[in-house]
């Protein structure tokens, strides 16, 4: 008794498959025949009875959501943060599409952080009510120069406390060793003064001292 009854439910339903309000595949669903017309299927809203590949990495949209038998486009993920310019996720939405697009946005900017940000887009009110990816100007020549030189000064800086103990008057240097640690010194301080600065420092070398014991 128990294989024409499975083989009866089995014939009074069918998978089909949903989408969601932007015409994205979402689920499957079971459709069931209409008990008071055994020729009617009952459908639920936004299905299609055409299965879509599900190739990994491909969202399926709905070719024609006026057919119940509609196939389906394949349309490939974003590959890039550069995809997702001007591209605005509704904030809102928990949709597996608009999910996926969500994971992908932010795990993109993190990647190449020199080139992109995640941006919100915001209502009149000030409201977040979608997400984007901007591109970052790209710097101009002074703005990369003058990075250049924040580099070379830090740089500078940290030779010039490196050797700091040797100018606080109660190292046991000799007189001759002082001088040129403190000429040494000036070197680094004069560097901004250098033609070829900040491009092509020419980075004094830092002198060899004794200790003096007594």
């Amino acid at each position: 008794m128990t294989a024409p009854v499975e083989k009866k439910v089995e014939e009074s339903v069918k998978p089909v498959y949903s989408y969601d309000e932007d015409g994205f595949f979402a689920d499957t669903h079971i459709a069931q025949i209409n008990p008071k017309n055994p020729k009617q299927w009952l459908m639920p809203a936004r299905v299609t009875t055409v299965k879509p590949a599900l190739t990994p990495k491909f969202f399926y949209k709905i070719k024609d959501e006026t057919k119940v038998d509609s196939g389906w486009d394949a349309v490939p993920y974003p590959a890039s943060a550069a995809d997702f310019v001007g591209v605005q996720i509704p904030h809102q939405s928990r949709t597996m599409h608009n999910n996926i697009l969500r994971t992908l946005l932010t795990s993109f900017v993190q990647a190449d952080p020199e080139h992109y940000r995640e941006v919100a887009v915001n209502d009149k009110d000030g409201n977040k009510v979608a997400t984007t990816v901007e591109k970052i100007p790209e710097p101009t020549p002074e703005e990369l120069k003058e990075r250049k030189a924040a580099e070379v000064r830090a740089q500078r800086d940290y030779l010039l406390n490196k050797t700091d103990y040797l100018v606080s008057g109660d190292y046991p240097i000799s007189a001759e060793d002082l001088a040129k640690v403190k000429a040494y010194r000036q070197e680094l301080r004069d560097l901004p003064e250098q033609e070829v600065f900040p491009e092509s420092v020419e980075w004094p070398t830092e002198p060899k001292v004794k200790i003096v014991r007594e």
